[in-house]
């Protein structure tokens, strides 16, 4: 199998370009030229995201499959377009390549990015190629937004529901997995949690595809930025814990968590096989890129009951938003306690 020793940076942009296929009508310019040409609706707003993966960091190359690999550095960004309440257009790939990648390594990478770029209507349009001493991936996306469907982190008020767009804790509950079993994938096939259930191979896949190639909430993110009755959006990236607090300070507003929701999540299959762990990934495992919302509370139960008939799933109340200054609670069957927020840090620690 050639490597990129012996293979030209032409030769394999060549091959990356026949693996995305032929670009959409208004992507002017794109691979091939020193930069993308692309065009925007005149009335919307701009919007651009990037994001950065590192082998041993963000993800763990002798476990992962390309195309698993591609869907997800994609994924991550297309989350953040979704928390915006905006449509993402165009995307350029920057890889910095070791001696693992090869040109069917980088043809299944490509293919698992593209077939999730089409599926939400964005364009690969280019990018850079250099040789780093670890597999890195940085993608940014750009994308555009009605001026009237702009969601900001800092818009949440007093009174407005906290939901999010999908349950929590399976990405991170997968990660648990491998750190008490490690990389191989036969580990997979069965685990005993803290109350001695165990997790059946659906139960681990179902975790699996959480961690590797999660569903950035595209769609649901322009039917909620569409809502007049939602005041706030971000994206779940560093645990709910986490990126709560920043939206309730980013708000000048408090969160309070309602522990109800949570508890349930851990009941059901596969996270009830962790036990008394369950609430912690929920709350802080991170990496599930649902959206949480803030939603005006009397309008909350018709977006959700609407919601519900589009996606056929729940946009789930996790707590509210009160008069405040960022401080977080929680709430456990009407007894309320301080909470410390804990998630993801990118400075604190590597996974």
């Amino acid at each position: 199998m050639p490597t990129l020793n012996v293979l030209t940076e032409d030769d394999l942009i060549a091959a990356i370009a026949l693996e995305l296929g032929s670009a959409p009508h208004w992507l002017r310019a794109g691979i091939g030229d020193d930069a993308a040409l692309w065009k925007t609706p005149r009335a919307h707003l701009n919007v651009i995201t990037t994001d950065m993966l590192v082998d041993g960091v963000h993800f763990r190359l002798a476990s992962t499959t390309p195309g698993a690999l591609g869907h997800k550095a994609l994924a991550v960004n297309l989350s953040d377009i979704a928390a915006m309440g905006a449509s993402p257009q165009i995307a350029v790939v920057a890889l910095g390549i070791t001696d693992v990648v090869d040109e069917p390594w980088a043809r299944a990478f490509y293919r698992g990015m593209a077939d999730l770029a089409r599926r939400h209507g964005c364009a690969i349009a280019g990018g850079d190629i250099a040789r780093t001493p670890a597999l890195t991936i940085a993608v940014t996306v750009c994308g555009d937004v009605r001026r009237s469907d702009v969601r900001l982190r800092s818009g949440a008020r007093p009174g407005d529901v906290a939901c999010v767009t999908g349950p929590l804790g399976l990405a991170a509950g997968w990660l648990r997995h491998v750190q008490m079993h490690g990389d191989d994938a036969a580990a997979a096939d069965a685990v005993t949690g803290n109350d001695g259930a165990g997790l059946v191979a659906d139960d681990a896949l179902r975790l699996r595809a959480a961690y590797e190639t999660p569903s950035p909430r595209v769609t649901e993110g322009a039917f909620l930025g569409g809502a007049s009755a939602t005041h706030a959006l971000m994206d779940i990236s560093d645990g709910v814990s986490l990126d709560g607090a920043r939206m309730a300070r980013a708000s000048g507003v408090d969160l309070v968590l309602e522990l109800a929701t949570f508890r349930r999540w851990c009941e059901e299959r596969p996270l009830r096989a962790f036990g008394s762990s369950a609430l912690d990934l929920v709350l802080h495992g991170g990496d599930d890129y649902e959206l949480l919302a803030a939603v005006d509370g009397r309008a909350y139960h018709h977006l959700a009951k609407r919601f519900r008939a589009r996606f056929q799933t729940a946009l789930a109340q996790i707590g509210r938003f009160e008069r405040g200054s960022g401080e977080v609670w929680v709430e456990d069957q009407g007894v309320r306690s301080a909470h410390t927020p804990r998630g993801y840090d990118h400075l604190a620690r590597t996974r």
